[in-house]
């Protein structure tokens, strides 16, 4: 998590304090939803099913929370993606 704020800070001179948050937020979001991941489960769980080593019930409760966590995830993205990043809100005061 250091390394994180360290790269943000020498990479940009002057970072205000919300960028940083917002950066960190984004970040702990992506790692605690991975779209690739979850996609990678559903497929898993799925092979499971299919070669008998678990129940229809066990396949049906697992891939209904794996499809809740792919649709978080997908939202979470899309926000991600979406919000603008204004690295210098103060950029007109510093001329």
């Amino acid at each position: 998590m250091t390394f994180i704020v360290d790269d943000l800070l020498y990479s940009v001179t002057i970072v205000p304090f919300p960028f940083i948050l917002t950066q960190i937020k984004n970040h702990t979001l992506k790692e605690m939803y991975p779209l690739e991941k979850i996609s990678d489960q559903l497929k898993e769980n799925r092979l499971l099913f299919e070669f008998g080593e678990i129940t229809a019930q066990e396949y049906q409760e697992k891939n209904n929370e794996l499809l809740e966590r792919r649709e978080i995830a997908e939202k979470i993205l899309e926000e991600i993606q979406n919000t603008e990043i204004n690295i210098l809100p103060l950029q007109g005061l510093l001329k």
